[in-house]
């Protein structure tokens, strides 16, 4: 189940990364695993809308590229960073960064400029590398990388996902972006249910004007 896990993870820190013809034969390509992984994690998802999102949006890669910029860059429609839901708490957003960075060196990962540690692509990166560490850990090792998994969804992406789901299915007005985050949403509630969780619940879209957002990757 892990590793299913962590294809899942992985398949949607690419679909939320800039799209270009590239990363959507990529998604198309992958899309077999990608049922075949929601299928072993019995999870009531419709694989058949990632498929019809993907290929539409392969004729339409202009108009993907317009509207990842208006949700995620200019208009900050949906910000897809975890500060953006912060920046009404003065202080809060350096110590979000700080305790990401913090669980990226741990496990000895950077993230490479001028990409962001708080994006949803590195977090979703990093969590799709933790479920693969437990794959292959056993004993004290995958008891710390277990626990850091879990503290990492409480403290960091299990508190913001949520918000950022509902303000893409706000905004979006093409297909892909509206399925990939109910995909999202299906995903991170079987994996944070039982949790503890102070949820983040909106943003100050004043306070971010004249802003760029950029998402992010491991090495």
């Amino acid at each position: 189940m892990l590793v299913e896990k962590a294809f899942i993870s992985r398949f949607l820190s690419i679909a939320f990364s800039y799209p270009s013809e590239e990363t959507l034969a990529e998604l198309k390509g992958a899309l077999p695993d990608l049922e075949r992984s929601i299928g072993e994690l019995s999870l009531d998802f419709p694989v058949e809308k990632v498929r019809e999102a993907v290929v539409g949006s392969s004729r339409r890669v202009v108009d993907l590229q317009g509207e990842f910029t208006s949700l995620f860059e200019t208009s900050m429609k949906a910000p897809a960073r975890e500060t953006s839901y912060e920046l009404d708490k003065a202080g809060r957003r350096s110590a979000e960064m700080a305790d990401l960075l913090g669980f990226y060196r741990a496990f000895g990962l950077e993230i490479r400029a001028p990409y962001e540690p708080d994006s949803l692509v590195a977090e979703l990166e990093f969590l799709s590398f933790l479920y693969q560490k437990e794959h292959f850990l056993k004993g004290d090792g995958l008891r710390v990388v277990r626990e850091a998994r879990e503290k990492f969804l409480r403290d960091h992406l299990g508190r913001w996902y949520g918000v950022f789901v509902e303000k893409v299915k706000e905004a979006s007005e093409e297909p892909f972006y509206p399925v990939m985050a109910d995909l999202l949403k299906a995903f991170l509630d079987r994996e944070t249910e039982g949790m503890n969780i102070q949820k983040l619940t909106d943003y100050r879209r004043e306070t971010l004007e004249g802003s760029s957002w950029k998402c992010g990757f491991m090495e």
